[in-house]
């Protein structure tokens, strides 16, 4: 996987730069930058030093979200920055890139804190075989000593019908109830890092976005890593869209199928 990092001029896209530097730093993605003026007499982008150095940047002119969906190769990470203010809470780039790019997306967004040092990275999974693929990413780019992975299970009155799906008991709706079998398993088949890295599962009752959105902050999280489905309308995606909105650290949206999401 490599990391296509979509720039703007100002500190936006300094502060996306400087996080997605982080993130290529611990997961081993090649890194490149890609900044799209919309004609050519638009700006020139002009980086600090720090940000610049072994960076290579290329400038294309032309319609944003279509330049940057051509220049992503299938198994690219697109990092972007979401804007606040617009009438649907996305700029019209982020919103075309959240409905049609197939690739996994880093999204940061005002708010959101930056990474400086990805040390803790929170998985929410719901239990079934399909969202765990976000697992599998994490695992595979983040695994590793001096880092913890926080699997998070929020349960609720709805469960996952998708074959192979490890919900939470429904008699489990008091955290101090004894659930050990069900961590075990849970944690056994969604949670297991061969590089030494620390897991750990996180269990609690309510609804998912506010539950996820309370822990990262509490930990605090640096990551929030999430399966998604491409789409902003109901369901998951709807779920997606509140972290979107309300997560205090950026988000690693992992591409599933929609009908998974």
């Amino acid at each position: 996987m490599n990391l296509l990092v979509v720039l703007e001029a100002g500190p936006e896209g300094q502060g996306l730069l400087a996080s997605a530097r982080a993130l290529s730093h611990v997961s081993g993605w090649p890194l490149r930058g890609l900044h799209v003026k919309t004609d050519d007499a638009a700006a020139d982008l002009t980086l600090p030093a720090r940000l610049a150095t072994n960076t290579a940047i290329a400038e294309v002119t032309g319609e944003p979200a279509a330049a940057v969906l051509a220049a992503a190769a299938a198994d690219d990470v697109v990092a972007l920055w979401v804007p606040s203010g617009s009438e649907e809470g996305l700029g019209a780039v982020a919103a075309a890139l959240l409905a049609r790019a197939p690739q996994t997306l880093f999204v940061l967004r005002p708010g959101m804190r930056p990474i400086a040092n990805l040390r803790r990275i929170m998985v929410p999974l719901e239990g079934s075989p399909s969202a765990s693929e976000a697992m599998r990413v994490t695992d595979e780019a983040f695994c590793g000593r001096g880092r913890e992975i926080v699997v998070m299970h929020v349960g609720t009155a709805d469960m996952p019908d998708e074959p192979g799906s490890l919900p939470i008991p429904r008699v489990v709706d008091q955290e101090q109830y004894e659930w050990s079998s069900w961590h075990e398993e849970f944690t056994m088949r969604f949670a297991a890092c061969p590089q030494g890295g620390r897991h750990r599962t996180v269990v609690r009752v309510g609804d998912p976005p506010t539950m996820i959105v309370a822990e990262a902050t509490r930990l605090p999280a640096d990551l929030i890593v999430v399966a998604w489905g491409g789409a902003t309308g109901a369901g998951r995606s709807l779920f997606v869209r509140r972290l979107l909105e309300e997560s205090p650290c950026p988000l690693l949206l992992v591409p599933v199928p929609a009908k998974a999401a």
